[in-house]
């Protein structure tokens, strides 16, 4: 393999991610226009409605998205601002915060789930498209290794 084709590697992931990460803010931009969402937002919001009853620490966002700390505390400080999440501390470790929609992050998602599912899927399938069902499994993988390997 060439050194050039392999310098190439990591900016073509870079690029990959930036046009990725753009469409969803894009479509979420038109969904959210109230509260100026991002995508990353988005997802964190996400994950905490999918884990309803369950505790979800800051760390475990960071280590879940492979976050900085100060990225995610950049997105939780937001998402707080506009009252969508609230914050705590573990009560058995005062250094943990925990991360809880607030009655009106629940509403807001729960309202828009469905949307933002659709929006996520029709992005998912754009990424793949015009691979194989074989190379979308192999995809999976290697960007599975490539992680793994950080």
């Amino acid at each position: 393999m060439s050194d050039h084709f392999l310098n190439q590697l990591g900016p073509k992931i870079k690029i990959a991610n930036t046009v990725i990460e753009k469409e969803l803010n894009n479509r979420f931009a038109e969904m959210f226009k109230k509260y100026s969402l991002t995508g990353a937002q988005i997802s964190l919001l996400v994950f905490l409605y999918d884990s309803k009853g369950r505790t979800i620490t800051q760390k475990e966002i960071a280590d879940t998205f492979v976050l900085s700390h100060p990225t995610i505390r950049g997105i939780v400080k937001r998402l707080e601002d506009n009252n969508l999440i609230a914050t705590s501390h573990l009560k058995n470790d005062q250094r943990q915060i925990v991360l809880t929609l607030s009655a009106k992050g629940f509403a807001l998602l729960d309202d828009n789930i469905t949307a933002i599912h659709e929006i996520m899927d029709k992005v998912n399938k754009r990424i793949v498209a015009g691979l194989s069902d074989a190379d979308v499994k192999q995809l999976g993988h290697i960007l599975n290794v490539i992680i793994g390997n950080f």
